[in-house]
């Protein structure tokens, strides 16, 4: 390489760098009034059925994670407390990644249980320990609920259209197929 060459590089770095300089200084200078913190991270927005997805889920699994810490509690069946527990952890962890998401994304994070879902829980509450209560739980938690969520997922991977959610998704979808595998091995062992 010759050292003309080497020069002109050099040259175009040091203009680059001072123009740099000036852009950073005429940006300062065109800087609105001081106020209030402008975020720094990017907000990306979803469309409206991407929100509903994520709000509808997010509201769910705050139920189903307190019916689970409910059973877990309840459950007189040491096999159904462990599973209650294992559906509480993990729909929790879920949620706290979607909730991350949905922040992300400009979502608001529901903050509690819809009314009729906290009346479902009082309801529930309600019930005294015992083999019904288990198998009930089983039923309709493990298995005819994560029936129906695998079917939104498997819809919503199909149609969503923001690929941080369908990552998401992606990731959560075998969690629930095993969950539903789990439910529907433990109802056999209940009902026989």
């Amino acid at each position: 390489m010759t050292d003309e060459g080497t020069r002109a590089r050099a040259g175009a770095r040091r203009f680059v760098a001072a123009l740099g300089v000036l852009m950073a200084a005429f940006v300062a200078g065109c800087a609105p009034p001081a106020g209030p913190p402008v975020p720094t991270a990017v907000v990306s927005v979803v469309d409206d059925a991407d929100r509903a997805f994520m709000s509808q889920v997010a509201s769910t699994w705050l139920y189903e994670i307190e019916v689970s810490r409910l059973a877990a509690s309840r459950a007189v069946n040491p096999r159904v407390r462990s599973y209650a527990e294992l559906l509480a952890r993990e729909h929790a962890q879920a949620n706290g990644e979607l909730g991350g998401l949905m922040r992300l994304k400009g979502v608001a994070v529901p903050a509690g249980l819809p009314a009729d879902k906290a009346t479902k829980l009082q309801r529930l509450a309600s019930l005294k320990p015992s083999n019904e209560f288990d198998v009930g739980y089983v039923r309709v938690l493990g298995v005819e609920d994560h029936r129906a969520a695998i079917g939104r997922f498997e819809q919503a991977q199909r149609e969503v259209r923001d690929r941080d959610l369908r990552r998401w998704i992606d990731k959560t979808l075998p969690r629930l197929r095993s969950q539903l595998a789990a439910a529907q091995n433990l109802m056999g062992t209940l009902a026989g």
